[in-house]
C-alpha cells in the first residue's frame, strides 16, 4: 500500500488488561481488532505489555518475571498475534515480555503478513530489576510509512526520538502505560488509594486525580512539543485514559471536542 495513493487509517485502542492472565488479555485484543477492522482501520495498536498487563510485574521476582516472558516471534503470544493479524487482515501491535540470551526485556511488537516483522525493546524500563533495557531503534515500512517505536519513558528522552526521526521515521507509535504510576516527571505518582476505594461514593475527586499532572495533564505535556519540533507524527496509545494522535503543533482527543480536530495530514485518518 502507497501512501500517496492509499491513505492509513490508525485505530489506538486501550484496555483493562489482567494480570498475567495473556490467553484472556489477547481474547480483548482479538475483539477490539476485530471492531477496529469493521470499523475500517487498517492498523490497531494497543498500550505497552497490554498482553502481559505491566503494573503487577513490579513486585514479581525472577523466577516468576521469567515464566511470564517468552520468546520472540517463537512464543505462544507472538503467534497468537500473528493469527489476529492474518484473521482480520491488517497489522496488530501489542506488548509483552520478551525472554532472550537470559534477560528479559519490556518488548513491544508489530504482527502483519504472517509474521512478527518489528520489535522494539523499551530502552528505559524501570518498573523491575530484571528487566534489562533495550540497545537499539526500530525503523521499519509499513503500509508505505516509515515508522518507528518508542515504549513510555523512551519518549522523555529526546535524543531517541530524534535519532528515530533521523533514521527515517515519519509515524511513532508510542505505546505507553502510564498516568498514577512513579516516575521522574514532576508531579506523577499513585493515586491515593483512599481515593480509589471511595470511586463509587466520589467519582469526582477521583477524577481529578486523574485529569491532573499524576494522569491527563502532565501526558498532555509530554508529547506534542517534541512532535512539533521534529515535525512527524505521534500515535500515542496508553492505559489509564485516552488515547491521542499528536500531528505536528496539535494533539487530537479520542472522543473529546471532535469538532476541535485540526485537520490530519494526506494519508492519515484517526478512528475512534
Amino acid at each position: 500500500m502507497n501512501k500517496k495513493n492509499s491513505g492509513m487509517r490508525i485505530s489506538v485502542a486501550q484496555f483493562q488488561a489482567k494480570d498475567g492472565d495473556k490467553k484472556y488479555n489477547l481474547s480483548v485484543i482479538d475483539k477490539l481488532t476485530e471492531r477496529a477492522r469493521s470499523g475500517g482501520a487498517d492498523l490497531i495498536t494497543f498500550h505497552e505489555m497490554s498482553i502481559t498487563a505491566y503494573t503487577h510485574t513490579k513486585n514479581l521476582g525472577l523466577n516468576d518475571i521469567s515464566e511470564l516472558a517468552e520468546d520472540i516471534p517463537g512464543g505462544e503470544s507472538s503467534k497468537k498475534l500473528t493469527e489476529i493479524s492474518d484473521n482480520y487482515h491488517m497489522p496488530v501491535l501489542a506488548g509483552l515480555l520478551e525472554k532472550a540470551n537470559g534477560k528479559i526485556y519490556n518488548t513491544y511488537i508489530c504482527a502483519y503478513n504472517g509474521r512478527i516483522m518489528a520489535k522494539h525493546r523499551k530502552l528505559h524500563p524501570f518498573i523491575n530489576k530484571h528487566i534489562s533495557p533495550g540497545n537499539e531503534y526500530v525503523v521499519f515500512d509499513l503500509l508505505g510509512w516509515k515508522c518507528g517505536i518508542l515504549t513510555c519513558y523512551d519518549n522523555n528522552v529526546i535524543e531517541n526520538v530524534r535519532a528515530t526521526v533521523l533514521l527515517g521515521a515519519e509515524l511513532i507509535f508510542a505505546p505507553h502505560v502510564t498516568c498514577c504510576t512513579p516516575s521522574t516527571f514532576p508531579g506523577s505518582g499513585y493515586v491515593d488509594d483512599k481515593l480509589w476505594k471511595n470511586r463509587h461514593k466520589d467519582p469526582v475527586s477521583l477524577r481529578k486525580e486523574f485529569d491532573g499532572p499524576k494522569g491527563k495533564e502532565g501526558n498532555l505535556f509530554l508529547l506534542p512539543e517534541q512532535s512539533f519540533k521534529k515535525r512527524f507524527l505521534f500515535s500515542f496509545t496508553f492505559h489509564h485514559t485516552i488515547s491521542l494522535f499528536f500531528i505536528p503543533g496539535f494533539y487530537t482527543e479520542q472522543a473529546v471536542e471532535k469538532s476541535s480536530y485540526p485537520p490530519l495530514p494526506e494519508g492519515i485518518t484517526f478512528q475512534e
